[in-house]
């Protein structure tokens, strides 16, 4: 699925950083399912370091005017190349909805297309931090950046199997345990409605027993 309609092609835009600072303006020189590109012939484009996130409005006077966030996958004087991009809107929804929780629960090793690996063992985990982009985890199991994962969660009398992959290791010292930092991958339609619900309901709560200890 594109992320913007092909009908944008060559519509003007400005890339900027999360903290609203103008980086680079230009215009849509490439559409394709792996992101956007952004040219401009007229000067050349500053260099934006790999994997920053950005925020490219568009502008159309026939279709409109579309804010999207993304990641930089390259960059030269020539062009910019911006993965991962979504709308700001749900960008926003997946960032917002994260909670602290407290979950003990089982993950399995998935291949790359997604699988749980066949004769794999269950891997104990303790979830600390959740969202609609991913979790954070304590685990005695040793795992590597870039394992996929497969992580159960009960939502209401549910079992639900998300995937994900390791993103990030913390090394603890004098413990056991490591933490990893995980994103979800391919969690979109009902299983990602229900966590939207489960997180809501679990701010909710968060925010309902804030209150009460203030007074």
């Amino acid at each position: 699925m594109l992320p913007i309609p092909e009908d944008y092609l060559r519509s003007p835009c400005e890339v900027k950083a999360m903290d609203n600072k103008p980086i680079l303006t230009g215009y849509l020189g490439w559409i394709g399912e792996d992101g956007i590109q952004i040219v401009n012939k007229a000067e050349p484009l500053p260099i934006v370091h790999c994997n920053t996130t950005v925020r490219i409005s568009v502008f159309s006077t026939a279709l409109g005017f579309r804010v999207l966030v993304g990641k930089v996958y390259l960059s030269s004087p020539e062009f910019i190349r911006i993965s991962d991009v979504q709308s700001l809107a749900d960008y926003e929804k997946r960032n917002f909805f994260r909670v602290r929780v407290d979950i003990e629960t089982e993950a399995f090793p998935e291949n790359e297309e997604g699988e749980i690996r066949k004769g794999s063992e269950a891997i104990a985990v303790s979830i600390k931090d959740l969202s609609l982009s991913g979790l954070y985890f304590f685990s005695s199991r040793k795992l590597e950046v870039g394992d996929r994962l497969s992580v159960r969660l009960s939502l209401y009398d549910s079992a639900v199997f998300l995937s994900c992959r390791v993103v990030r290791r913390l090394l603890l010292e004098r413990a056991q345990e490591d933490g990893y930092g995980c994103e979800f991958l391919n969690n979109s339609g009902p299983k990602g409605d229900l966590l939207c619900k489960y997180l809501f309901d679990c701010q909710r709560e968060q925010i309902r027993t804030m209150k009460e200890r203030q007074l």
